[in-house]
């Protein structure tokens, strides 16, 4: 659904992506991880056109992503970024009836989030952190988007919050790119794993087949399993 083709990012002189070449297949969850700065979020960005390559191909739907419209093409790729991105001037319902074209109403998207309707008057600021992430989660999902892109959504979360919202993301039946740090986060969510580090992928492939992986970080990230 979502190909990469030795795309190169560089920013001030600096390689930021190099020779990514990676594909993103439809109804799958793929975890990408990697330490700051491998690139993680700047290959989300460039799916939905915020940032653009130095050179290379990005296809969505075996169309080039460069040829949509961009406000088309973000209606398709509902985006959680890392710090939420919510308006502090909008109430809840406003932040997800903005872009509502879902077949379930305001109220009942919010819900099945675990959202109460009482809370959808409230202002960011008068919500809890794990409240704000689902009024997040809610607008990315209000128009009803195939793919969803999220940059480490849950990372600053209680492990109770962030297990009932990686629940939430197991239910949905969409193709998902989930950013995150944490090995036992993305083995549990993720049916396929990419590895970055220094701008290129060191390992694509299933859970099952991480342990065949020789590639140091990726083992620096199963031994941390063990701890």
């Amino acid at each position: 659904m979502i190909d990469f083709s030795a795309v190169h990012v560089s920013r001030g002189g600096r390689e930021i992506l190099s020779g990514i070449t990676v594909s993103f297949p439809a109804k799958t969850t793929t975890a990408i991880l990697g330490r700051s700065g491998s690139g993680k979020s700047t290959l989300l960005r460039l799916i939905n056109q915020l940032l653009l390559p130095s050179s290379g191909n990005i296809t969505y739907n075996q169309k080039p992503v460069a040829d949509y419209n961009p406000l088309e093409l973000r209606r398709a790729l509902g985006f959680v970024q890392q710090n939420l991105g919510l308006f502090p001037h909008f109430t809840a319902r406003q932040q997800i009836a903005r872009f509502h074209n879902h077949p379930l109403s305001v109220e009942a998207l919010a819900q099945s989030l675990g959202l109460e309707s009482s809370l959808l008057d409230h202002y960011p600021h008068q919500l809890s952190g794990g409240q704000q992430q689902r009024v997040a989660l809610a607008r990315a999902l209000a128009s009803n988007p195939p793919v969803l892109l999220l940059d480490e959504p849950f990372s600053a979360l209680d492990p109770i919050l962030r297990r009932e919202l990686q629940d939430l993301i197991l239910s949905l039946n969409k193709t998902i790119l989930f950013v995150t740090h944490d090995i036992r986060e993305a083995l549990r969510l993720g049916q396929q794993l990419v590895f970055l580090r220094d701008g290129q992928v060191t390992f694509a492939g299933r859970p099952t087949e991480i342990r065949s992986s020789v590639d140091s970080e990726v083992q620096a990230y199963l031994r941390t399993l063990d701890a």
